[in-house]
């Protein structure tokens, strides 16, 4: 049987970055492995190089999957529920730029990758909280000495199992800044690189909408900001009033009701 790898896509023509997973971290594959089946996905179909349009089956997938891995739990894994809805501005997005752009490009390429690598470091991580939580904190130790992130993904996980709300915010609020900064950022980068991908990833302020209804649009909150910056974008997302506040104090049957609303539904922010 075939393990998972960390995020590792290459098209020589447009290269797409890669995650190479360091040789200590081995053992985290067969966790992985099992993520993609709780997923309903196959590994190896999952092929950011085609770009969005081949691969956004499986984008969709990976939604449906956040959301069932947050209703597993929904007092504790804030991060799940937010990915979940998240997935609506990506999806939404990614449809638009496709009718301007051509699709595959490195734009295109980028955001499935990212994607994946998402998927690759956060989905493990929530399937042994909730099933085996000593071999999550063996893990993460691990993945702390060999792949160091803003913030120690153990020492977000020992905040969270603190169980109070504050806790239970603030250690997913580090999973989030994590996935923000050391994930995410770096395809963001890439995109910016490529003059043709550029000139359409530049609009992206303008066309970020609402994660969730419970706070505001990019451009209304920084007019001037980028969001394409991790320093930006972190403002939106932890500011006052911001969309992580904000989901935090949603009350819980409402947060579980935005996040078991279809993906469509929330594609099209349809939130009712």
């Amino acid at each position: 049987m075939q393990t998972a790898k960390f995020a590792k896509h290459i098209d020589k023509e447009q290269p797409v970055t890669h995650m190479e997973i360091h040789p200590r971290l081995q053992f985290i594959n067969p966790y992985i492995l099992q993520a993609y089946q709780n997923a309903g996905i196959n590994e190896h179909d999952w092929q950011p190089e085609k770009g969005f349009a081949a691969n956004s089956a499986i984008m969709h997938k990976i939604y449906v999957y956040y959301q069932q891995l947050y209703l597993q739990m929904p007092g504790q894994l804030l991060w799940a529920g937010l990915a979940r809805m998240t997935g609506g501005q990506v999806m939404y997005g990614m449809k638009n730029i496709c009718r301007i752009a051509k699709d595959p490009c490195v734009l295109t390429q980028n955001i499935v990758a990212v994607a994946k690598s998402i998927f690759e470091r956060m989905a493990w991580q929530h399937e042994l909280f909730i099933s085996d939580r000593p071999a999550l904190m063996h893990a993460c130790t691990q993945l702390d000495a060999y792949a160091p992130a803003v913030h120690s993904y153990k020492t977000c996980w020992e905040t969270i199992l603190q169980n109070t709300p504050e806790a239970i915010s603030k250690g997913n609020k580090m999973l989030l800044e994590n996935e923000q900064h050391n994930t995410i950022q770096p395809y963001y980068d890439l995109i910016k690189q490529d003059s043709y991908s550029a000139r359409y990833f530049r609009l992206t302020r303008f066309v970020m909408r609402q994660i969730h209804p419970y706070h505001r649009r990019f451009i209304l909150r920084h007019p001037l900001g980028d969001v394409t910056l991790f320093k930006d974008r972190w403002k939106w997302i932890e500011g006052e009033k911001g969309m992580w506040q904000t989901w935090c104090s949603i009350d819980l049957q409402e947060r579980i009701r935005l996040v078991s609303l279809s993906n469509e539904q929330v594609i099209r922010h349809d939130w009712h």
